[in-house]
């Protein structure tokens, strides 16, 4: 029986370990790199992202450190596999998948996240489907050169029409594109952020933008127009803040609050309190000497926790939702109805949103749960409110569509509205960062871990 080799790529796509190492001086039946990429946008992404490994002229298929002419050196043609190998076959999601949503009700847009795709889609705000079919977006920002990878958050600035995105995984950049973007477009600014933000959120009462961060459970807060290496103008960090695995994050200006969603996991490394450097870019739970102490990892229940806008440091939460009665189950994007008092959280763990009181605290149900199979709510990663439309939006990571409430819908509600971003029906193989791969070989079965 032929060998086979299974590859999960995230990020960056392995061409050494494909056998598509570059060969400058291609040998009788074998074809340079260029004419084995199918896709050149695909290359150059990939190389301007530093996952090559040698840069390549762009005149000559050859290593930029090498003298023009020179071959490669013998043990790099020793590893070549030899032309364009083709899978057996490709576990891989054609459509977009949805992450996060925002709506602009100013301007009657709506914007979602593709972290499969690495784009933004934007949509007409009544846009629907009318069976199973698609709509069609209004725009669609994607290419190397937008410099998206893994799309975690997207918010809006109605007022500067301001589209700001926040990369996971390995991005580490928060990007901002005018609403009129289209295309393989640059964004107007990027700023550094810390090793594996999720969530964002602008107050724009303070001209402030939130991060919330995973790994080493802060938040990270920013000016608006913040780009490239600013510092932030504070951080929210400690252990008495009692954040864990913090996702989604909403910085409600009307009440000078930040509102932030956690799942609760906490990773046994004690982070320093309100320290900058420690949580710049690439230092994950700390860098260098600043790196706090290992305490042993634990599992907290998930909470929403509550804080002051101008907290920082090792700031306790002036409210913590959390306990039983919640059925907070991997809370993700959460957003807060500044006028009627209520805090809605995509609750993707049993598919539900779950929506609470604004000045609950505590082990407190929900005022209203929406879940059931006429909601069509499945792996919800994004909820956001319309109040000037009486609306709540959902962006499913289960299923290719977002979907609009009533405000107040609760049970088994049908949606209002659909925005099919596939045709109906369409399977989701659920990747999220697939990062290895193994084969069970008793069950014949891959094993994707994400």
């Amino acid at each position: 029986m032929p060998r086979r080799v299974v590859l999960a790529l995230a990020g960056c796509v392995v061409y050494g370990a494909l056998g598509l190492l570059p060969d400058p001086a291609p040998r009788p039946g074998r074809a340079p790199l260029r004419t084995l990429l199918a896709d050149q946008r695909l290359f150059a992404l990939e190389r301007d992202n530093g996952c090559l490994d040698k840069p390549l002229d762009d005149a000559r298929d050859r290593p930029t450190s090498e003298p023009a002419g020179q071959a490669w050196p013998d043990w790099v043609k020793a590893h070549i596999a030899g032309g364009d190998v083709p899978p057996t076959r490709v576990v891989s999601d054609p459509f977009p998948t949805l992450h996060s949503v925002a709506v602009d009700p100013i301007n009657d847009r709506v914007f979602v996240s593709d972290p499969n795709r690495h784009a933004l889609w934007s949509y007409e705000r009544l846009a629907a489907s009318t069976g199973s079919e698609p709509v069609t977006p209004l725009t669609g920002i994607r290419g190397p050169a937008t410099g998206m990878m893994f799309i975690a958050a997207v918010t809006v600035d109605p007022q500067r029409q301001e589209i700001y995105t926040v990369d996971n995984d390995i991005g580490d950049r928060m990007m901002v594109f005018k609403y009129d973007a289209n295309g393989n477009v640059k964004p107007i600014r990027a700023l550094d952020v810390p090793h594996q933000a999720w969530g964002l959120s602008i107050n724009p009462v303070r001209k402030e933008i939130a991060v919330s961060v995973e790994g080493p459970r802060q938040i990270v807060v920013y000016k608006q127009d913040a780009q490239g290496a600013d510092a932030p103008l504070r951080m929210i960090r400690g252990p008495k803040t009692g954040l864990g695995d913090p996702h989604g994050v909403y910085f409600d200006g009307s009440h000078n609050e930040i509102v932030v969603a956690n799942h609760g996991n906490q990773n046994g490394r004690e982070t320093l309190p309100g320290s900058v450097a420690a949580g710049r870019r690439g230092g994950g739970g700390g860098g260098g000497s600043e790196r706090g102490a290992f305490v042993g990892g634990r599992f907290d229940e998930p909470s929403i926790t509550v804080y002051a806008g101008d907290a920082t440091g090792d700031a306790a939460p002036i409210r913590r939702i959390q306990g039983a009665r919640t059925g907070l189950n991997w809370p993700m994007a959460l957003s807060v109805d500044e006028t009627h008092d209520e805090i809605a959280v995509a609750n993707s763990g049993d598919s539900s949103i779950r929506v609470f009181s604004r000045g609950a605290d505590g082990d407190t149900a929900p005022v209203r749960i929406l879940k059931g199979a006429r909601t069509g709510i499945q792996g919800p990663m994004g909820v956001t409110y319309d109040v000037k439309n009486d609306e709540l939006w959902v962006a499913n990571y289960g299923d290719h569509t977002a979907l609009v409430f009533a405000r107040t819908a609760r049970g088994d509600a049908a949606p209002k509205r659909i925005v099919r971003n596939a045709p109906a029906g369409s399977p989701t193989v659920g990747f999220g960062n697939p990062g290895a791969v193994a084969y069970d070989s008793k069950r014949d079965e891959l094993l994707v871990p994400n």
